[in-house]
């Protein structure tokens, strides 16, 4: 048995939250736990408050997605939690805008650009460490939709993954300082897994009242990458014309970079050495990229602790050290998800497969 636990859900909206919230309740209570502390330390934002911003979001999910609302009820039920406990666990990104910022790097690779002429979208987590003691692998199946199998916090509905038609998503925080009252990002993250084709990802953030900003770097099993940047006012796409495309945490789409006043950029200036470094590690390995350089890439140090592999800086507050609280690694072709015990740099990747029929 590895590190992550894995469940799988099935049946109703309401089922699939119930069996959630009743396997994961210690994880989904660890996380509440954490994000209460990381409110105060980021924003002296007490919890009770949070669940009240959380409800200004709540009508425009009822009336865009009640299927997930029915969800989130199942998780409140299951996990003996109140419902806004787990409405405010998945507006955590919109709660506190213009610090609470995820400094992720996340790369894509078309099978041009391959060595064994696979599809590869990647991604490094970077977040306060102990919200690792939260990552769950969820399997989902929801017909007529696509069965998703991700890597989610406890208690969040959403994560980085891919779904049963080969499309497969990574996200990294992206801020205007800005917000209102619409979706919030993990929601759209979880319709963006609910997508049968790019055309239905981009339609997803495009007919969306955005609640916040957001990047989605989105591939399919047939060799197809695009990147996506959202914001409450606008959005901006992509395309992996050069083979490879990456993304770190601020904005690259001109329509954005000349109207939008980007936060992510202040908040975490490494953002722009971490693009710099990827795309170079991408651009000299020109049709030899396998698994195992994807590996290499993410565990890179160039400017550590600030590196494509993060490490906690000590000379940061101690409530907003991050780190690379793990790596992922899809194969699209595969529908195979590997994802790292820890730090990438550790080496130790754990796979799980969408076809995969028992719980771990």
């Amino acid at each position: 048995m590895g590190k992550y636990r894995k469940i799988k859900l099935e049946g109703t909206p309401f089922e699939r939250g119930l069996k959630y919230g009743t396997t994961c309740k210690t994880m989904i209570e660890k996380s509440i736990s954490n994000y209460a502390d990381m409110f105060q330390a980021f924003s002296r934002l007490e919890w009770n408050k949070a669940q009240s911003l959380a409800m200004n979001f709540l009508p425009w999910i009822q009336n865009n997605y009640p299927d997930l609302i029915k969800e989130m009820e199942g998780i409140s039920e299951g996990a003996n939690l109140s419902f806004k406990d787990i409405l405010t666990l998945n507006s955590r990104s919109e709660i506190v805008l213009d610090t609470d910022i995820d400094g992720c790097t996340a790369f894509g690779v078309t099978p041009r650009y391959s060595l064994n002429d696979r599809t590869y979208v990647c991604q490094n987590w970077d977040w306060i460490k102990r919200q690792e003691e939260t990552l769950v692998i969820v399997e989902l199946h929801q017909d007529p939709l696509p069965a998703i199998l991700m890597v989610a916090e406890a208690g969040i509905i959403s994560g980085k993954g891919l779904n049963s038609s080969g499309l497969g998503t990574c996200f990294n925080a992206l801020s205007t300082g800005k917000g209102q009252s619409g979706v919030p990002v993990h929601i759209l993250l979880r319709k963006m897994l609910d997508s049968e084709t790019l055309g239905d990802a981009v339609q997803s953030i495009a007919t969306a009242r955005r609640a916040s900003s957001g990047n989605f770097l989105i591939g399919t099993e047939d060799g197809e990458i695009i990147n996506i940047e959202s914001t409450p006012s606008d959005f901006g796409v992509l395309y992996a014309e050069e083979g490879y495309i990456a993304h770190t945490n601020h904005f690259l789409s001109m329509n954005l970079v000349c109207r939008e006043n980007d936060f992510g950029k202040v908040i975490l200036p490494d953002t722009f050495h971490r693009l710099g470094r990827i795309n170079v590690l991408l651009s000299s390995t020109s049709g030899n990229i396998n698994f195992d350089q994807c590996q290499t890439f993410l565990a890179d140090h160039l400017n550590r602790p600030d590196s494509i592999c993060r490490h906690e800086d000590a000379f940061d507050p101690e409530g907003k050290r991050l780190c690379s609280v793990y790596s992922i690694i899809m194969d699209l072709e595969e529908k195979t998800i590997w994802i790292s015990d820890g730090t990438p740099c550790g080496g130790n990747f754990q796979p799980f497969r969408i076809d995969h029929q028992e719980d771990l």
